[in-house]
């Protein structure tokens, strides 16, 4: 049986950051950022129970731990436990942990050529569930073994042309799609590459008819199960930016888009490339509302283009 795997978010104050980070040595994954005062067992706290359902053998990542864009992922071999927390700027704190093997610790770069792209470890709320857990375990290997440093010369070429792929291709296809699609015209193209993909269905908002209240796009996906189908839907917002993206308006329409049509998440998709401002405006966003916020930048742009709709950069035969 597979383990599971949680990605816990970066925690924004340094000074608590470098701490829950030491305790990982001492052989606790801490977990906490709100007012608590007694243990999940004996309190529900909403979306934080996952906590409840680690045990030993499962996998944990501190993502952006100890700095932006590093990992440590660590082993569990116990379950949830609390107790009084460390000492934080604003009183205690992280009371919550799970016991790990110190033994188990791998830290990386997320960006590593190891870690397979499957992988998400960007999570927009604090605790997120990895369910690629197969990928993830190959990733772990990968890590331990660098892979992909052998000096095997197919295995090489493969590792160049993927940075190849990542450091000139992807950036121009990129690059392209914003040069040719600006504001309502990116909007426009993103339409149709969502209505390529099967069960998928698109509808452009607020062309020509005023606000759109936060929704560019309103993407419903339609997921049919033994003859019973579930729908989930999304906002949209399309951003056809170059450089980095500072812009966190784009997080604030979102919010707005989600309760004007009762969504059940949102997506940002924009053509510049993240930045750790943004990345931590959508999990506070996440965290307000309680739902799922996603984004999607730069080389990624790209890639979701040429999965679902080839055709609209190389034309169909």
């Amino acid at each position: 049986m597979l383990p599971q795997v949680y990605a816990f978010a970066k925690i924004t104050d340094d000074d608590a950051r470098r701490k829950v980070y030491n305790e990982i040595s001492n052989g606790r994954s801490r977990f906490g950022m709100w007012d608590q005062d007694i243990s999940l067992r004996d309190e529900y706290y909403g979306p934080n129970d996952f906590l409840l359902r680690i045990t030993s053998g499962d996998w944990i990542v501190h993502v952006n731990s100890p700095e932006w864009g590093q990992c440590v992922a660590v082993q569990a071999v116990g379950e949830y436990q609390f107790d009084d927390g460390i000492e934080c700027s604003w009183g205690r704190d992280f009371h919550n942990f799970i016991p790990v093997d110190p033994d188990s610790i791998i830290e990386f770069d997320r960006n590593d050529p190891n870690v397979i792209p499957s992988v998400n470890l960007a999570p927009l709320r604090r605790g997120q569930r990895v369910l690629q857990v197969e990928d993830f375990i190959r990733t772990l290997d990968n890590l331990r073994t660098t892979r992909f440093e052998e000096t095997d010369s197919g295995l090489k070429g493969l590792v160049h042309l993927k940075e190849k792929m990542e450091e000139d291709f992807l950036p121009r296809v990129t690059e392209q799609i914003h040069r040719m699609n600006r504001s309502k015209e990116f909007e426009r193209f993103l339409h149709r590459v969502f209505d390529s993909i099967p069960n998928v269905v698109s509808i452009q908002n607020g062309f020509g008819w005023g606000t759109d209240h936060g929704a560019d796009l309103i993407v419903e996906f339609q997921n049919p199960i033994v003859g019973v189908s579930l729908t989930s839907k999304l906002v949209v917002q399309a951003k056809s930016y170059e450089g980095d993206h500072y812009d966190l308006g784009a997080v604030d329409q979102l919010i707005e888009g989600i309760k004007k049509y009762d969504a059940d998440g949102g997506l940002l998709i924009t053509t510049a490339q993240k930045t750790e401002s943004l990345e931590d405006r959508m999990q506070q966003a996440a965290e307000e509302t309680g739902k799922q916020f996603d984004l999607m930048a730069g080389n990624d742009v790209a890639r979701f283009v040429i999965r679902h709709a080839p055709e609209l950069l190389i034309g169909s035969d």
